[in-house]
């Protein structure tokens, strides 16, 4: 035990929740700079295989931590939603969703993090917790890290999420991506591109949808393309045979060259989605970003980790300054609060949306521009619409539906 760095809060993983808890709680408590470490197990820029997609959600957190988007963008105005039942073309009147690349992304985060005072160590590697009353022993490639609280937030195969909380696989989903590049007769118009929504693949048993974002890569544009699946071990019926990914991705954008093998460009990852029966805090450990889960509908992670992330800082905050219960109303609030209130709702229409009657809530979905507008609103957090009770919005959606407002 002698021989180990110590520090006040120890972060497992640098991406966007590990520095977003570390952002925010140097913001609150400037006294930590220095007492705060953050191992990440690659260094940054380092390849993160993730769409990169930022809805307002996420920008609005950037700007209550006054950190600038200065990494190449691409904002997104208008979506395509394409399901068995028809297709929904959809412009905002602002922007949908800003798509970045995610080592740029998490680079800048990381520098922003060790600006404010985050002692960053890089190319080290999580390999076992110990926990006591009295603090956490983190086991690393880089030697032994003693800290009063520790944060996983190392990802959707957190390792120390492996090492102290239940092991269970039930509540993770499956992706895979490529990126393709545009062809030079499409970039005059590549600023107008929409990002695609393509949720035809759940008649052939897939829990999810294929994507098309459009993003820079060195400059050049491309198009990420990608294909979810939130249960990839359950087949349509128990027995029968359950389309692949790659042959739902290529369903749904034939005009692009989808390789045909996994061995062609693809990268897969797993997403773990958030599921209420889960428990984010042991002891003096908590789960933070897609340690704790994730968006079951869609697999969005970076809004939550933001989310949770000022969450864990302020619960951080407290018990470092005597609070004994605050670790505990972080599990709570990620149990009973905003977030998780959101993550429910998001829950229970992933299970209408990928279930036998998907294409009756397909079907409603489509209903008028108005409920479009409010189920866009709501889940991009516009004006913090995502934190309003159900009974203000059940009646926006009944007055959309009522006046039935064109889809125009």
């Amino acid at each position: 035990m002698a021989d180990h760095l110590s520090c006040r809060v120890l972060i497992a993983g640098a991406g966007p929740a590990g520095c977003a808890v570390a952002l925010y709680l140097l913001q609150r408590r400037p006294d930590l700079k220095g007492h705060v470490v953050a191992l990440e197990r690659g260094r940054h820029p380092r390849m993160k295989v993730c769409a990169g997609g930022l809805i307002p959600k996420t920008i609005q957190a950037l700007a209550e931590l006054d950190l600038p988007l200065d990494v190449p963008a691409v904002s997104v105005r208008r979506g395509i939603a394409r399901t068995e039942v028809g297709e929904v073309d959809y412009l905002g009147s602002g922007v949908l969703c800003t798509v970045v690349r995610r080592d740029q992304f998490d680079a800048r985060l990381a520098r922003a993090a060790s600006e404010a005072g985050l002692r960053l160590v890089e190319n080290c590697r999580v390999v076992d917790v110990e926990t006591s009353d009295s603090g956490v022993l983190v086991h690393t490639t880089d030697g032994d890290f003693a800290a009063e609280i520790l944060v996983g937030a190392d990802g959707s195969g957190s390792r120390v999420r492996d090492s102290l909380f239940r092991r269970d696989q039930q509540w993770v989903g499956r992706a895979l991506m490529l990126d393709v590049p545009v062809s030079s007769r499409c970039l005059d118009n590549f600023a107008q591109t929409p990002y695609i929504f393509d949720f035809t693949c759940v008649a052939a048993g897939i829990s999810g949808y294929s994507w098309s974002f459009p993003c820079l890569i060195e400059g050049r544009p491309h198009l990420n393309v990608g294909i979810y699946d939130q249960h990839p071990g359950r087949a349509v019926v128990p027995g029968e045979h359950k389309a692949d990914l790659l042959d739902g991705l290529a369903a749904a954008f034939p005009q692009l060259p989808i390789p045909s093998t996994h061995r062609r460009g693809y990268k897969a990852f797993p997403i773990r989605w958030y599921a209420p029966e889960q428990s984010f805090v042991r002891g003096r450990v908590l789960l933070a970003g897609d340690a704790a889960g994730v968006d079951p509908l869609m697999g969005e992670g970076i809004s939550y980790a933001f989310e949770h992330g000022k969450l864990a800082a302020q619960a951080i905050d407290d018990f470092l300054s005597g609070k004994p219960t605050a670790l505990a109303d972080y599990d709570r609030a990620l149990h009973h609060g905003a977030v998780a209130r959101k993550l429910r709702r998001l829950s229970f229409a992933a299970r209408r949306f990928y279930g036998p009657r998907h294409k009756l809530y397909f079907r409603l979905a489509s209903l008028s521009r108005g409920t479009q507008r409010i189920g866009i609103d709501w889940y991009n957090g516009v004006d913090n619409l995502d934190e309003a009770p159900v009974s203000s919005l059940l009646a926006r959606w009944a007055k959309a539906v009522l006046l039935r407002t064109p889809m125009g």
